[in-house]
């Protein structure tokens, strides 16, 4: 995962800064698949933030520590995501300012892990908010969610919203010209599904 002039390298594809990733995971090793994007934030002396469901923020945290790193001594500012999306909306993006803010830093990385909180008709929604809620920030946001609680159709549209969707082990889908979750949220709304 090196940062480089046009992106951040997630999984050998580059993400543009101000990008943004979708993962579906289905196993705890795969929820954890995108934990040394956070560490190389830390070692790169980037903004890092972690946004966690509660029993997410517990599996995230631990193999963080397993890995001997603890989050408040590395700089990784954590956000716990309750049921009141908008305001867990409001405090990630605020989480991400900060880490951006401090020392200056260049770049930032975001990990947020919605677990089965979200469900497939509140997805896009959600997605386009948070997106917009970051927009104009330089850092890559990675969402992460519970394969389990989406069927292949939503799971596929996500593909158009994103600039590198991940859905368990067996898929990786890289789009150069996807359109932002926020434009595709208004794009749905006027005109149904596309």
């Amino acid at each position: 995962m090196i940062r480089q002039d046009h992106g951040i390298e997630i999984s050998g594809y580059s993400v543009p800064v101000g990008g943004c990733v979708i993962h579906f995971y289905y196993t705890q090793a795969e929820q954890q698949r995108l934990l040394g994007f956070l560490l190389e934030g830390t070692a790169r002396r980037e903004g890092v933030v972690m946004a966690c469901v509660a029993n997410a923020s517990e599996v995230l945290s631990n193999e963080l520590e397993m890995l001997g790193v603890r989050c408040s001594e590395h700089e990784i500012i954590q956000v716990e995501i309750t049921s009141n999306v908008r305001a867990s909306i409001d405090a990630i993006a605020a989480a991400a300012r900060d880490a951006l803010g401090r020392g200056h830093r260049h770049c930032g990385r975001v990990l947020c892990d919605f677990g089965s909180m979200i469900g497939q008709e509140t997805i896009v929604e959600l997605e386009g908010s948070l997106n917009s809620a970051l927009a104009g920030l330089d850092l890559v946001s990675v969402t992460q969610y519970d394969g389990r609680g989406f069927g292949a159709p939503i799971t596929i549209e996500q593909f158009q919203t994103h600039a590198l969707a991940i859905v368990g082990n067996a898929f990786f889908r890289e789009n150069r010209h996807y359109a932002p979750p926020e434009a595709y949220l208004r794009k749905r709304a006027v005109g149904g599904r596309k």
